[in-house]
Order: C-alpha cells, then structure tokens, then sequence
C-alpha cells in the first residue's frame, strides 16, 4: 500500500517518516494557510505569524519531501489504482481536504466538519452525550463569551471549576489547588493572559469532580464495520505525581480491550455505530470518562472525533509493531493490535528559550539508530546532516516501546530514551507508570477499572 499523509501541526510526520523508512511510498501534504483548518466557529482566532509559519513548515525539512495539498490530491486523482492508496489525516482539522480526497477511491480516514465540532464545540458534544450516552454523566457547565462574565458567574459560586477554550489551542485549566480563591484566580489569570485564545470563540467552565481519575477507551471502524477497541490511560500533566500545567499527552499506557468489555458498552452506544456507517473509510472515536472513586459515577470529559489521539497512536503502532502493518490491518478490516501486549511512551519536551522569546531551535537532535523504530520525532528537521530542533513547539518527540507487562513496557521505552540525545530535554519519570503513590497514577487508575469490572486484561502488571 501506497500512503499520502496530510498535516497541518506535523502530528502525522513522524508516523509518515515510518512509513518512508518501511520502504513505502509517502506522499506528504502539508497545509500552507491557517485559513484552510478554520471552522466557522473559530473565524476570529489569531492570524498566524510570519515566524512561528516558516518554523512550522520547516518540521522535516530534509527528511521527507512535502509538497502542497493540491498537488497530493491531485496525484491521487490520477493514480491508475487508487485503492493502492491509503490517505491518512493526522487531525480532524483537515476536513476541507479530506471530504475531497473522500470521493477519489482511496482507502484512508476522512473526518468532516461535522466530527470536527464535535471536537471543538464543547457544549454540542456534552448535548451529544446527554442524549446519547445513557451510562455516563455530563458535569454541570457554563458557557461564556468574556472574561467579565466568568469573573462575575466565579465570585458567586462555591464549586470548584475547570476552563475548556472552544478555540483549538486554547489550553484547559484544571485548578490544583484546594483553596477556592486560589482556584479561581488560576482562572481567571489564564483568562487574562490568553484572552485571544478563549474569547476569540468563547469558553466554558465545567464542575470539577475531585479526585476523578480519568480512562480513554477508543474504537476504530473501517467501512461502517468496527476494526478493535483500545484503552488508552494517559498521563496530561507535565510533573511527575501529576502536577504542573497540561499537555496533550506526557505519557500513556495502551492496550487492547475486548468490545464486549463494559467499558465499550459505556463509550460506545448505539450512535457512534451509526455514525461509523456514514463514514467512509477509517472512523476513529474515542471518549475520555471521569470516574469519581467516592460514588463509582462516570462522567464524560471530551472526544477525539473521527481523528487517532496523541501520544495513543504512536503507541498503538508500536504494538502493531509497524506503522504499515498498523493500517493495512485497519483497511482490511483486521485489529493490527495483539491481544495480550502493552506499550507505552512518554513525551520529551524542550524548555529552552529563545531571545526572541517561544521555544529555541538549532539544538542537535541525536539517537542510537536502534531506537528507530519507537521514536517519533515532532519538532525536527535536518540541516547540514544533522537533526536540530526547529523551534515551532516545546514537543521534541515521543518514544514508546511495548511488551508483555505493563512493566516491561515502560522499562522497554525509557531504555530507548536512554539511546536518545538533546541536551537538557524534559520527560517524566518511569515511576510515574508503576508508582502507586497518588491516586491519579496510572497504575491506580489501571487497578480501578480492572476492580470495577470494566475491562480485563491479558498482560502482566509488575
């Protein structure tokens, strides 16, 4: 199989290099214009600047070819076969390009302007789940425009709150303090550091549910047909023991469930089998739920709406064991994922400042080629034979690794990052995947759903 990856952000150019470095055939589709990954909902986000554009597409440069969306799409309109092909959309985002490369005959994931809403529009995906989702909960929300508003709705109210921007970027706001006013002003200082990012498209503030100890089942169809079923528990904040700011994923464990597991009943109603129907293709789903250990309720947090999650499907390739392998079992109909194996990963960060202020590019990038395989590198390209960092964001890369135990697992992938190389890098600790310490850790969070029948597994613990 022939593949064609489109990206904006890059999260698809470390799968696309995988997929050049198995011999096959990638064609790289790199968006140009922030324009052209804007809903209607986001029609007053800030312009991307002329600096943080350039260092974006330079993100493997002398690494892999890119070339402009029309003249990939066009290529496959001409291809003499094209169910040779397999187009693949690293975000939901690009669902201007992929309804089009939809209608072509290629096999691949096609999400719309409608699965991107759910993503990003987070009162219609919580309507969704009130609706639709009869065993899970909806925490209590509050919709705003301004931060005016917010300060008022905060001085009035006794509960705790988290910030949810509806604009893409726009970073959630999870208070880790106990004290109410302290809570309330990291709220209302993200609100007024970032005001773009929050009332370009507005906000929402969302009850907090103490001690909630988050797990992410997803599902994967393909043609209408369900492919496999995973759980992804993952860890988002930066510091180990699960403090400091979010990010998209620090670490996660991934493994394979069984869909008659009750988690799937739960994540998985009748509807999203229904809309897997209506897409062509790959339709991933997935659902983070909020379990609160004092009452056993389980309360929805957000989708990933017909695009794979990050870090998750890294991790997922390293235990389909190669990124083709990995979608051609899913164009087939076939689960690419072992029964009785694990992985995880972990993110590797750069906090080193330029003085121009962001993040500081031009640091060697370095690794034992043995490593190869379980590396996925984001913020990278190369430049007079060497891999240096670009600049455009703090992510240098994940790392994974798999095995028969979730200790193994980890220990597989930090020995990988052991044969990794840049300079003052950031990551979270091993500890963090078999430490039982805090209650959020993902051994307990692993432990808590294996008690409460949610799920069962095939792999070691320790």
């Amino acid at each position: 199989m022939k593949y064609a990856v489109f990206t904006f952000d890059g999260y698809g150019l470390p799968i696309a290099w995988q997929l050049q470095k198995e011999g096959k055939d990638v064609l790289v589709a790199q968006v140009e214009d922030q324009r052209d990954v804007l809903s209607e909902l986001e029609k007053n986000a800030k312009p991307e600047d002329k600096a943080s554009k350039a260092r974006r597409l330079s993100q493997y440069d002398g690494m892999l070819e890119k070339q402009p969306v029309d003249k990939v799409i066009e290529k496959l309109r001409k291809a003499k076969d094209p169910s040779e092909w397999f187009a693949f959309f690293d975000l939901n985002h690009l669902f201007k390009f992929s309804e089009e490369v939809s209608k072509l005959g290629v096999h691949g994931n096609f999400p719309t302007v409608g699965d991107y809403c759910y993503e990003i529009d987070r009162e219609l995906a919580k309507d969704f789940v009130n609706e639709n989702y009869p065993m899970m909960r909806v925490a209590d929300k509050h919709r705003f425009n301004k931060a005016s508003e917010a300060k008022a709705f905060l001085s009035k109210s006794d509960d705790f709150w988290v910030l949810k921007g509806l604009e893409e970027d726009a970073r959630t706001v999870v208070p880790d303090v106990d004290d109410l006013e302290l809570a309330n002003g990291q709220i209302l200082d993200a609100l007024a550091q970032d005001p773009d990012e929050y009332e370009s498209a507005g906000f929402i503030l969302e009850l907090l549910i103490p001690g909630a100890l988050e797990l992410t089942p997803g599902i994967v169809f393909y043609d209408g047909e369900p492919v496999h079923t995973y759980m992804c528990i993952e860890n988002k904040p930066l510091g180990a023991g699960n403090v400091g700011p979010m990010t998209d994923c620090a670490q996660d464990l991934v493994f394979a469930t069984d869909m008659e597991n009750k988690i799937n009943k739960i994540a998985f109603p009748p509807i999203v089998h229904e809309m897997a129907k209506q897409h062509k293709g790959a339709f991933y789903w997935d659902a983070s739920i909020y379990a609160d250990p004092r009452t056993g309720k389980l309360y929805f947090g957000e989708f990933c709406a017909n695009r794979p999650g990050y870090n998750s499907v890294y991790t997922e390739i390293s235990l389909a064991a190669s990124a083709s392998k990995y979608f051609e079992g899913i164009a087939r109909g076939k689960s690419p994922l072992p029964e009785n194996s694990v992985a995880a990963s972990v993110r590797l960060f750069n906090f080193h400042q330029s003085p121009e202020g962001g993040v500081q590019g031009g640091s060697t990038v370095a690794f034992r080629p043995r490593i190869e395989n379980e590396l996925w590198l984001n913020d990278v390209r190369k430049a007079q034979r060497r891999l240096c960092s670009v600049g455009y964001k703090p992510d240098i890369g994940v790392i994974t690794g798999s095995g028969n135990s979730v200790t193994e697992a980890a220990k597989r992938a930090y020995r990988n990052v052991d044969e990794f190389s840049f300079e003052g890098a950031y990551y979270r600790p091993l500890f963090d995947f078999t430490s039982r310490e805090y209650k959020t850790s993902i051994a307990n969070r692993l432990d808590y759903g294996l008690q409460r029948g949610l799920y069962k597994i095939g792999f070691g613990i320790g």
